[in-house]
């Protein structure tokens, strides 16, 4: 058996400033993106439909690449995979900001989501630097950063439209490429020698059979299903927390920024400060369950707003929600790696992101279903009933203690 290489200190600084760049992603792009679409779509109840279509296909992009990046990263190097991804994201902002037709957005949208598949390559980079008491903490700081991305991305945007509504989306292909520089000179890679690393073949190429590959592990298996679980109300939250805000307290949409204000303060605070001691006080596992039981009550705060009418009981809610996302995405991205074989690390890490970027798809969807048929009180408990669905799962799952070989010779 190989001996694995010695794990160094990652370029932090580096790996921090990618997934910022990963995270802005459509972000950045939200307080212009209606205006840019008015130019091409002057119907206005068309816009919306576009502007969905526009987000829609940055996550449908990102769930046929991301298990695919991985695989790249297991087979060929988390370094050129890492690189390649920068720059792709920086041809996406361009096209994007030059525009001229409608098929060029989606078309920059789209090489945007293929390459925010990188993220797998990153998350398989620090499992191969870093022990697995440091993992958490490792995590943690990317999910923080991750936070920070929601709340800079959209006041960068705002900020540089008053030059041109392009200017955020050519800030950002300059950081891209300077990142890559920046990448090139600080990263080495942290996989075997090529001849001992998983080869990557055709079968790789199809998504579905990534994801066949990594739901095969029964444990992942397991923590994938209640990630999805979360995903889902995440994501209808998106949709969902601002018709709550105008329909419920009458708010204008200088208001209602603040309660996504408050989930990106709420992720900076829980993952970047609060993770470390968490997790040493409860394990990854227990860390984890009471990210769900936070947010499952985040969700019953703001299932009941219809009736209460009150808006302290949406920034509890809203911050309840936000905390037991940020911790639990931490903790569940640590379980997940050390469920994972040494060779398989990127496919896993991958085909959970895929996972996750499936379930932004369907979360949207299905929340703007329920809160035009149902309303918003039956759209959060429905959120609810999931998270808590989740918690089951998650409390009577044999999750990982031990790494991966112990915990398949448990059984």
């Amino acid at each position: 058996m190989t001996e694995p290489a010695p794990r160094t200190a990652p370029p932090l600084l580096f790996l921090l400033t990618t997934a910022f760049l990963f995270s802005i992603g459509m972000t950045l792009v939200f307080p212009v993106l209606p205006f840019i679409v008015m130019q091409y779509v002057p119907d206005v109840p068309r816009q919306a439909g576009v502007i969905g279509a526009l987000t829609a296909v940055f996550a449908l992009l990102s769930f046929f690449s991301a298990p695919v990046m991985g695989a790249l990263s297991d087979a060929y190097g988390r370094r050129p995979v890492l690189l390649v991804s920068l720059l792709g994201s920086a041809v996406g902002y361009v096209l994007f900001g030059i525009g001229g037709s409608l098929w060029i957005l989606f078309l920059g949208r789209a090489i945007d989501g293929l390459t925010a598949g990188g993220m797998s390559a990153l998350f398989g980079y620090i499992a191969d630097h870093t022990s697995r008491e440091e993992r958490g903490k490792v995590f943690g700081q990317i999910g923080a950063t991750v936070g920070a991305g929601f709340i800079i991305g959209p006041a960068i945007g705002g900020l540089l439209s008053h030059l041109s509504l392009s200017a955020p989306m050519y800030a950002a292909a300059a950081v891209c490429v300077l990142n890559t520089v920046w990448g090139a000179l600080a990263m080495r890679e942290t996989r075997p020698a090529r001849s001992e690393r998983t080869p990557f073949t055709a079968a790789h190429l199809n998504p579905l059979l990534q994801l066949r590959g990594v739901l095969a592990y029964p444990v992942i298996r397991r923590l994938v299903t209640v990630s999805v679980l979360f995903i889902v109300p995440f994501s209808i939250m998106g949709v969902s927390n601002a018709l709550l805000a105008r329909d419920v307290l009458g708010w204008g949409p200088g208001q209602v920024s603040t309660l996504f204000i408050v989930v990106g303060v709420a992720d900076i605070i829980a993952q970047g400060f609060l993770l470390p001691h968490l997790i040493r006080w409860l394990g990854e596992r227990g860390v984890a369950q009471l990210g769900l039981g936070l947010g499952a009550t985040g969700l019953v705060c703001l299932a009941l707003l219809p009736v209460l009418a009150a808006a302290p009981l949406a920034y509890v809610g809203v911050l309840l929600f936000a905390t037991g996302e940020g911790i639990f995405n931490a903790a569940l991205g640590t379980l997940l790696s050390i469920s994972a074989p040494d060779d398989a690390q990127g496919r896993v890490q991958g085909g959970s992101q895929a996972f996750g970027s499936l379930s932004q798809i369907a979360g949207p969807l299905a929340g703007g279903a329920l809160y035009s048929r149902l309303g918003p009180g039956a759209t959060y408990a429905a959120g609810a009933a999931m998270v808590l669905v989740a918690l089951a799962v998650l409390t009577g799952s044999r999750t990982p203690a031990t790494p991966h070989h112990e915990v398949e010779a448990a059984g």
